[in-house]
């Protein structure tokens, strides 16, 4: 019986691993287009213009046709072809740094342009008191953070924030690829505004192939969570058959009952504590927060059902001592 339950103890453990592996599956998938598009959504497009307009004009035309939709953009320099200029009007889809932050809307607002670097990036970079410094030219662009290294995507690149009144928005709109991400209205709006013809990114064809590619990574984690609930049915069962061979009655029977029930739901309760730990050291979570609520979750879901099965049994057997007498 307790080498039983010792095994069953285990299936919990090996539940909660399945079910980090499965999100951490389910969150590369998704990491790897967003971080392949530099942080831009399934909607993103590119186009090119051979405007003379700067970039500073442009960002002027937006703000003042189009301040009530989020709107992103990516300028790939042609020249410097490591350089990505990244501009929004409200809320930024960052990327994941290893050290110091991505961009935010205010880096947008102000005269001073800063740097977020790719772990491998062969830029000049300048060190004094503690800060770092892209330094190109004359200029010389505050660096805020560090991306993670990931192998999904380029990490030799580095981004320069550009806005209106930066030093970064004053070349022509000719020397770059602009890359939009916003409603495909407002994409179209913008693309029909300069004459240019819409392109595709790979990340989004990539991603219109393989959309469906996540569904055996949730029906494998559902698996898991069910795995679980019908382990924790059979504790119950089996931990009802031990008690009643204790020959306990009353107080002393509910007693037993309770601090075995305790024990085993608390031991359940580290086995999702040890996994949350060991995936978060060997496996990659953009949203870490995800996996802490799912593995709670699927341990409240397997107290309900041990729970549950422990008061049917319960029931079950009141019934049948009253039946008897």
């Amino acid at each position: 019986m307790n080498f039983k339950r010792i095994f069953l103890l285990l299936v919990p453990l090996i539940m909660f691993l399945g079910i980090g592996t499965m999100i951490s599956n389910i969150q590369s998938d998704y990491a790897d287009e967003v971080l392949e598009a530099h942080g831009l959504t399934n909607n993103t497009r590119y186009f090119r213009t051979d405007s003379d307009e700067s970039i500073s004009s442009f960002l002027r035309y937006l703000n003042k046709n189009y301040k009530n939709h989020q709107i992103q953009l990516h300028f790939d320099s042609n020249y410097e072809k490591k350089q990505v200029l990244v501009w929004s009007n409200h809320v930024v889809k960052s990327l994941p740094t290893e050290t110091g932050r991505y961009f935010s809307p205010d880096d947008f607002e102000g005269k001073v342009s800063f740097a977020v670097l790719g772990p491998t990036a062969k830029i000049n970079v300048l060190e004094a008191q503690n800060n770092k410094y892209v330094v190109l030219g004359r200029n010389y662009y505050s660096v805020i953070g560090t991306f993670k290294n990931y192998p999904q995507v380029e990490m030799d690149k580095y981004y320069l924030s550009t806005g209106v009144n930066q030093p970064t928005a004053r070349d022509q709109l000719r020397n770059y690829r602009i890359v939009i991400d916003s409603t495909p209205y407002v994409i179209s709006k913008i693309a029909k505004h300069y004459h240019a013809k819409l392109h595709i990114p790979s990340f989004v064809q990539e991603h219109h192939r393989d959309r469906l590619s996540v569904l055996p990574n949730i029906l494998m984690l559902v698996t898991c969570m069910i795995l679980g609930v019908v382990t924790n049915i059979v504790l119950a069962i089996l931990m009802m058959r031990q008690a009643k061979l204790t020959h306990l009655h009353g107080d002393l029977f509910r007693n037993w009952v309770i601090n075995r029930s305790a024990r085993t739901l608390m031991v359940e309760g580290v086995c999702g504590l040890l996994a949350y730990i060991f995936l978060r050291w060997h496996a990659f979570y953009s949203v870490a927060s995800v996996l802490s609520i799912v593995l709670l979750v699927a341990w409240l879901m397997n107290v309900v059902a041990f729970c549950i099965t422990l008061y049917h049994l319960i029931r079950k057997d009141k019934k049948v001592v009253k039946a008897t007498r």
